[in-house]
């Protein structure tokens, strides 16, 4: 049986725009759920202060990309296991863009917004770095990682479930329903249509997840202003530039 700290109960998902970070939440409490079946798992994409004081006592799972330094603080200190999702930022440019209709200075402004703060705790003691490019949204073995970070292990039918419940279809499937979902909600500014349980999204729905997508889609000067903005981003975390800008 799961049991958790009563002053570390918290789980917090951070992830750069386009990183993956909606699967990683979702798989989270996936496992959370299979490894303690009759403990009650609340989770929640928090963005604001009341967003968290809303949440009940127990066991608690939370997404984010940026926060306000306080808040992020607060949650911080609280979580026992930070899980950090990043990705190139080029690639997370042309999916906000490609996916979300955002303009190349939205997507940009955003994409570097949630890097920085996500390479703030990407080294934390208690942090968990999964780059997008590692195939961790494809391979079973996330969840036996998962699994770990909660100090347990899956049994090899609740991994093969978990796996096939999180393929591409599945959530695809899941999105389609979204109309007829107890729990969606539709933001009167832009139509956006989500499911507030799961977090998916209707734009997440017919995307690939290809890697590299920003070489046939973005414009050298497109490519020139992600890796001026995002230069010690991208070398510190390993990602080729393409152009020729120096250390």
């Amino acid at each position: 049986m799961l049991r958790l700290p009563s002053k570390r109960r918290l789980t917090w998902c951070i992830g750069m725009y386009a990183s993956g970070s909606t699967w990683l939440f979702n798989a989270t409490r996936e496992v959370v759920a299979a490894l303690s079946p009759i403990q009650p798992v609340h989770s929640a994409f928090i963005e604001t202060w009341p967003h968290l004081a809303k949440l009940p006592a127990g066991f608690v799972i939370v997404k984010s990309h940026a926060l306000s330094p306080g808040l992020a603080r607060l949650l911080e200190i609280q979580s026992a296991r930070i899980l950090v999702t990043i990705r190139d930022p080029r690639d997370a440019v042309t999916s906000l863009m490609q996916y979300m209709g955002q303009s190349f200075e939205k997507a940009l402004k955003r994409v570097e917004h949630s890097a920085r703060f996500c390479s703030r705790y990407a080294a934390h003691e208690r942090a968990i770095l999964l780059p997008y490019e590692s195939g961790f949204t494809e391979s079973a073995d996330a969840f036996d990682k998962l699994a770990e970070c909660f100090g347990q292990q899956l049994t090899a039918s609740s991994r093969g479930r978990l796996f096939a419940a999180t393929r591409r279809e599945a959530i695809e499937h899941h999105i389609s329903q979204l109309d007829n979902l107890p729990t969606s909600w539709r933001n009167p500014h832009n139509g956006d249509l989500l499911d507030t349980s799961t977090q998916w999204h209707a734009h997440h729905a017919g995307r690939t997840g290809a890697t590299g997508r920003w070489r046939q889609y973005l414009s050298a000067e497109h490519i020139l202003r992600i890796e001026t903005a995002l230069h010690d981003f991208m070398v510190q975390h390993d990602y080729i530039l393409e152009s020729n800008l120096k250390p």
